[in-house]
């Protein structure tokens, strides 16, 4: 891996390495990110909705994850593996945390773990259990690596081999996705539908069997992400109705509505507990996206 592709993070502690993945796996993973925390106290974050896979990989440590809409499905894992999921997730532990997270697109999921990319769907899941015992074997050379650098390479060699070996998304729920994703999920349904020449029922059994969920359910996570990028803009020049509208939202209420139901608080709490974060902790996990919100301990 070159050395520009290992940047620590503007951090005192706990320690945070971004590493960005080599050139020909980038359309698959977005980044890498090493951490090692070591507080004295439990840490929770609130984890927003993302068109992001990710797989984070624990050299020491547990977390908790609960919905923060529905407080009885929560789970504690070592390695995690995360579909896409349509509401929030609030992530604890207890302090002690070690390993490194892996960011993929849902097509780079896909190509790495076939199905059961899809079946990861609005999931948790202990990552060995569900992508299988060479994970195990990878956590341990991780974790025994001499560096973040060595660490990353190893990725590059794990996920290079998956990405050569795996299934592509069909063509047209390619296409779909691509529709989606350049109109910040504002394309209509019924435009995929006359585009791919499929049933609406046909495009979003495809859509669940490849990426989760169905084209309406990825269309609202891709509003709520513009939505986010738009709100955390430091200039704030987008608001109220002006913002609405922008995001494909009938007007302001309808948008502080939707952001409830899916994140588990409005815009105004969400934006009050990113500005009240402790400044040592980057907010975000995924370069390129609005992730995340450090919360107080309870």
């Amino acid at each position: 891996m070159a050395q520009d592709t290992l940047h620590p993070l503007p951090t005192t502690e706990p320690e945070t390495v971004l590493g960005l993945p080599a050139a020909p796996l980038r359309r698959y993973v977005l980044d890498y990110r090493g951490y090692r925390m070591d507080l004295d106290r439990p840490q929770r974050r609130l984890e927003v909705p993302t068109d992001v896979v990710t797989v984070a990989l624990a050299f020491e440590g547990r977390m908790r994850l609960t919905d923060a809409l529905s407080p009885a499905l929560a789970a504690s894992l070592g390695s995690v593996a995360a579909g896409l999921r349509r509401t929030a997730t609030i992530a604890e532990h207890g302090g002690l945390l070690h390993g490194l997270a892996v960011s993929l697109t849902p097509h780079g999921a896909f190509r790495a773990f076939g199905p059961v990319a899809g079946e990861l769907g609005g999931q948790w899941a202990e990552a060995g259990d569900v992508l299988g015992p060479r994970l195990g074997t990878l956590a341990a050379r991780l974790a025994d690596a001499p560096g973040w650098c060595a660490r990353f390479a190893l990725l590059d060699a794990h996920f290079g081999a998956l990405f050569a070996d795996g299934p592509p998304w069909e063509p047209d729920v390619r296409w779909a996705w691509q529709q989606l994703r350049r109109s910040h999920g504002r394309v209509p349904v019924r435009t995929l539908v006359e585009g791919t020449g499929w049933s609406r029922r046909r495009l979003e059994l495809r859509f669940r069997a490849q990426l989760g969920l169905a084209p309406k359910q990825a269309a609202g996570i891709l509003r709520l992400q513009r939505t986010l990028r738009l709100l955390t803009d430091p200039d704030g020049r987008f608001a109220g109705a002006d913002l609405a509208a922008l995001c494909g939202y009938y007007d302001q209420s309808h948008l502080d509505r939707t952001f409830r139901a899916m994140v588990g608080r409005s815009p105004r709490e969400f934006l009050a507990s990113r500005r009240s974060a402790d400044a040592r902790q980057p907010a975000d996990r995924v370069l390129g996206r609005v992730t995340s919100a450090v919360l107080d301990a309870d």
